[in-house]
């Protein structure tokens, strides 16, 4: 396998040396001298990414976006003269570059001949030859329109070999995802079952969380995110956002992720924005190879490369071939999004050149777990002797009463009264088992609401909480004239009438906007993950809905359910208020910001919204999945991402029909709703005003004490999922 290695290092004089080699010494290494960037390349880069920004598809989704300029120059224009200046460099007549172009059209040509792969490799540390889109040289966009070109990435370390036990693992981390639709690329991933791969999903998951799992024993061969993320300008340092509150640079989890490495991870893929930063940052820890974006990708585009990506890659395409294809299929996206093409690349280091990576190859190490073999007699003999000592011992422990100890296990029971003042247990540090060991909650009356998703968790644990910390009042306030919730709790909590809120959704833009100009921050504190549900007539027959349909629904374009096919009734539409976070949630990421139909009817409760499905069989309700899942007089649908894939029930088990309700009674799937495969998810959050006042002293201890192992026991018993 032929890998031509171009590298270039500045030199004192303006330019670039250049050395041209082979990984497998088939044409001997020559030098030359490339002269320096012209300023016209610079420039028009330089524009096309400042057109290419204020796209309202990429300015929605960039994290580093400045305020919107006034530009006289369009992105469709600027990548035409993009590749108008980088031909005209590339092209250059200079005497010491021309044998360096000749000798690639031999290289290239001989590779071309014997149907070989056309593989470039570029090593290159100035930042800006990094995000040239060099494949629009003519030189390969027509002469060998089939090579690509990855960026070296410089680590240290041996490269390991893959886990070789169990499955193809494949970890997915879904992040912030405001703005974007990230379900799609899950639906994608988890397709690779089919393919016989075993995929770990974690949705916006706490730190804790996505530690743990990055140190699984298993390890895993590839890592997918999905969400934002950024890097600086030179590419050196990347950030991911993991949730709608916890912004990561690679040095934050370097152990976790050098663990998750040094098990064997083959390929990280991050289908997000602007990834440079991010891929030298894990080659540093010995990653041998990652697909990023050069700039923020549009959602729809970053889907489609993910899907192009996969089909091609599991058919045993090589990394480069499948990247390359992946990446020119998005032609199509040119006119809308110019440069799109040049988005996806490789970065990689120059040791794993050497070691091709294949679906093949890595299913072809996996071992299966050994089968229990026939054992001869005196095997036998001796399996019979340690069982009969085996289950001695467990005899004559019962009749002594002893009991084998537990090793790292507090079983005691949770203290009734505040320890706050007492050093904790060795136990306690680990983990904060009990609301007893939260240290700093403060005596004082409290205010908080609103959102009424979080009535149950309210209602289970503020009880709970005050039979401990009897002067950590807490009093649940509505608003004057407003419907509760969560956008009426933040409100409240801007304008100083609550001392916490909570909320069924991220703090958005403007909210973050107010807040900064009264002088102030505001902190989302994540305790808790929640599903909505889709409800319809118990009669209606149909059992579950796309994404895509409900979208459809919910806007209008589909208006009878004979068109999906089910009977012919007319749909009729219920929500619950604009100000609560459950529908603001539904809006954006079910309806892609979408207006809602103009005959949508807005109910008050859901307890309203419920008679009204009970009695009109069109009639269709969502809400989070605690609330209506158990009720008895409405029928639950299940999602699915796509038509063709799984459709995942937000209940577990078996239907519970209303005949057999209430002696028996349908409970939200929280396992679903923890690993994604029931695609419509949220998380609940603690909203605290950071301003130093003792309003924030008593929402930070209010979130603390939810996420003790106490607090999120009770938030299970409640029926939503812990987070931790």
């Amino acid at each position: 396998m032929s890998i031509v290695k171009i590298k270039l290092l500045e030199t004192e004089v303006p330019g670039f040396h250049v050395t041209l080699t082979a990984n497998d010494g088939k044409f001997d290494s020559i030098d030359g001298f490339l002269p320096a960037l012209p300023p016209e390349l610079e420039s028009s880069l330089s524009n096309w990414q400042l057109a290419y920004h204020q796209l309202e598809k990429i300015r929605k989704i960039s994290t580093r976006i400045s305020p919107k300029k006034t530009i006289s120059f369009s992105s469709s224009e600027q990548r035409k003269l993009v590749k108008t200046q980088i031909n005209k460099w590339l092209d250059s007549d200079d005497s010491r570059w021309r044998p360096i172009r000749e000798e690639l059209i031999s290289v290239f040509s001989s590779l071309q001949n014997s149907e070989s792969e056309i593989r470039v490799f570029l090593d290159a540390k100035n930042p800006k030859l990094r995000r040239l889109p060099w494949q629009e040289w003519g030189l390969l966009a027509s002469r060998f329109p089939q090579a690509e070109i990855a960026i070296r990435v410089r680590g240290k370390g041996a490269l390991k070999p893959s886990p070789n036990h169990g499955k193809f693992r494949v970890l997915l981390v879904v992040g912030k995802s405001a703005g974007i639709n990230t379900n799609l690329d899950v639906e994608i991933v988890q397709k690779l079952q089919e393919k016989g791969a075993e995929i770990i999903c974690l949705k916006q998951p706490s730190r804790e969380k996505f530690a743990n799992t990055l140190r699984e024993e298993s390890g895993y061969h590839i890592f997918i995110f999905s969400g934002h993320s950024r890097s600086e300008e030179d590419g050196s340092i990347g950030w991911i956002s993991l949730n709608d509150s916890d912004e990561l640079s690679i040095d934050e989890f370097k152990n976790s992720l050098r663990y998750v490495i040094d098990k064997g991870l083959q390929l990280a893929i991050f289908n997000s924005c602007d990834g440079l930063g991010l891929a030298s940052q894990l080659a540093q820890l010995s990653l041998p190879r990652s697909i990023v974006m050069r700039e923020p990708i549009p959602d729809e585009v970053a889907v489609k490369f993910l899907e192009y990506f996969f089909e091609e890659f599991t058919k045993n395409k090589s990394l480069f071939s499948s990247v390359h294809a992946a990446r020119e299929r998005l032609e199509y996206f040119e006119s809308d999004y110019p440069g799109a093409m040049w988005l996806p690349t490789i970065c990689i280091r120059e040791s794993a050149l050497d070691k091709p990576l294949t679906w093949q190859q890595i299913t072809a190490n996996l071992t299966q777990p050994p089968q229990t073999s026939f054992l001869n007699k005196k095997s036998f003999l001796l399996l019979g002797a340690i069982s009969l000592l085996i289950i001695g011992g467990v005899i004559f422990s019962l009749i002594s009463g002893e009991k084998t100890p537990e090793k790292d296990v507090d079983n005691s029971p949770c203290p009734q009264q505040p320890i706050q003042n007492k050093p904790p247990t060795e136990n306690q540090i680990k983990s904060v088992k009990c609301f007893a060991y939260v240290p700093d909650v403060p005596n004082g009356k409290w205010l908080h609401g609103a959102s009424t998703t979080w009535a149950p968790i309210r209602g289970k644990i503020n009880p709970k909480i005050q039979e401990i910390f009897p002067e950590f009042k807490l009093t649940y306030k509505k608003h004057s004239s407003l419907p509760p919730g969560s956008g009426t709790g933040i409100k409240m909590l801007l304008e100083g009438q609550i001392s916490f809120a909570e909320s069924s959704r991220p703090v958005t833009d403007t909210e973050l906007k107010i807040a900064r100009n009264r002088g102030f921050q505001l902190k989302q504190i994540p305790v808790a993950m929640d599903g909505i549900a889709i409800v319809v007539h118990p009669e209606l027959d149909v059992e579950g809905l796309t994404l895509k349909q409900l979208q459809e629904i919910y806007t209008g374009k589909i208006q009878n359910w004979s068109e999906i096919g089910g009977p012919n009734i007319e749909i009729i539409l219920y929500t619950r208020p604009f100000n609560s976070g459950t529908t603001p949630f539904f809006q954006e990421n079910i309806l892609g910001k979408k207006e809602f139909a103009e005959n949508v009817a807005v109910v008050p409760t859901t307890t309203q919204a419920l008679r009204e499905i009970t009695a009109n069989k069109g009639g269709i309700y969502f809400a989070t999945a605690s609330e209506i899942i158990p009720q008895c007089g409405v029928k639950p649908l299940s999602i699915g991402y796509q038509s063709g894939g799984t459709f995942v029930p937000p209940y577990k088990g078996e239907f519970v029909p209303p005949e057999n309700c209430p002696e028996q009674r349908n409970q939200p799937n929280l396992e679903a709703f923890e690993n994604g495969t029931y695609p419509i998810s949220r998380r609940l959050f603690v909203i605290v005003k950071k301003d130093g006042s003792f309003d924030e002293k008593a929402g930070e201890a209010y979130g603390k004490l939810l996420l003790t192992d106490e607090g999120q026991k009770l938030i299970e018993e409640t029926g939503y999922s812990p987070i931790r």
